[in-house]
C-alpha cells in the first residue's frame, strides 16, 4: 500500500520500475551524470572557443580548451574519486570531499602560477573560460539531478 494519493500522478509500472532499479545499482554514488556534463561542457566550450579565437585569435581559444579541461577534468576526478570512497566508506566521505577539493585549489594555484603570461595560452581567456565552464558544468548538473527519477524510500 502506497501513501499517494488515488488522483495523484501516474507513471507507468515500466518506468517505475527502471527507475528503481537504477536507484538500487547506482545509489548515491552514481557517476552517471558525467556524460551529460561533459556534453554540455564540449559544446559550450566550443563555442566559447570560437568567439575567442574571432575575438582575439588563437591565444585565446588556446586558453578556452585549457580553461574549460581544467574545469572538466577537476569534476570528474572529484566525482570518480567521491564515489569511489562513498561506495565503500560513507563516513569518510566528507573528509575525501574536503581533501579533493583543497587538491584541486593547490593545483589550479600551481597552474596559474606557473603558466606564462606571453605563452601559448591567454591567461585572461583561460582564467574566463574556467567561470564560464564552471557555470556550464553546474548547470548541467543540476538539470542532470533535477530531472533523474530517483528514489529516496525504496517503492517496495
Amino acid at each position: 500500500m502506497t501513501n499517494l494519493p488515488a488522483d495523484g500522478p501516474k507513471l507507468p509500472l515500466a518506468e517505475v520500475q527502471r527507475a528503481a532499479e537504477r536507484s538500487r545499482s547506482a545509489g548515491p554514488w552514481s557517476v552517471a551524470h558525467l556524460k551529460y556534463c561533459w556534453a554540455v561542457l564540449v559544446a559550450v566550450g566550443g563555442v566559447t572557443a570560437v568567439l575567442a579565437a574571432l575575438a582575439s585569435g588563437g591565444r585565446a581559444a588556446a586558453g578556452v580548451g585549457v580553461g574549460f579541461g581544467i574545469v572538466g577534468a577537476f569534476f570528474t576526478v572529484s566525482t570518480v574519486i567521491i564515489a569511489f570512497v562513498g561506495a565503500r566508506h560513507p563516513k569518510a566521505v566528507l573528509v575525501t570531499a574536503l581533501a579533493t577539493y583543497l587538491a584541486k585549489i593547490v593545483a589550479l594555484g600551481v597552474v596559474v602560477v606557473l603558466m606564462p603570461a606571453d605563452g601559448p595560452v591567454s591567461p585572461r581567456w583561460m582564467a574566463v573560460s574556467v567561470a564560464i565552464g564552471l557555470v556550464a558544468w553546474m548547470t548541467a548538473h543540476l538539470t542532470y539531478v533535477a530531472r533523474a527519477k530517483i528514489f529516496y524510500v525504496d517503492p517496495h
